[in-house]
């Protein structure tokens, strides 16, 4: 059902600060056209050769980010899978106790310490 892995998340003080470091040391590249914006995080991606790393620095006090920044400090925050039919697997999931957060996070109880987003290949299609 995984394709491939789509991207890592990592959290970060500053998407700005990462993606500087990782285009000047691996020549990664900024996507340009990506930026996604809420109240608790703003998140960018990084291509670097077939691979993506996506870049959440924290918005506000007490977001989700800002949160694991202070418990766990910089570094991967989930694994992002690519599959093959999304409802699916995530049936699969749930009827094996597992814990789904929002349709498409997996909850690092569930999961061995990791938490995975499991994207479909047609909203992979893209990146």
């Amino acid at each position: 059902m995984i394709k491939k892995i789509h991207h890592v998340g990592l959290a970060v003080r500053s998407t700005e600060v990462m993606a500087g470091f990782l285009e000047e040391v691996f020549g990664a590249k900024l996507i340009a056209n990506y930026a996604l914006e809420t109240s608790e995080f703003l998140s960018r991606m990084v291509k670097a050769g077939d691979n993506a790393f996506e870049l959440l620095e924290p918005r506000g006090k007490n977001g989700l980010i800002e949160r694991f920044l202070n418990t766990r400090g910089e570094g991967i925050h989930h694994v992002s899978l690519e599959v093959d039919n999304l409802d699916e697997l995530l049936k699969i999931c749930e009827a094996k106790g597992m814990t789904v957060i929002g349709q498409r996070f997996i909850h690092p109880k569930s999961t061995h310490g990791v938490l995975i987003e499991l994207v479909s290949t047609e909203e992979s299609q893209g990146l």
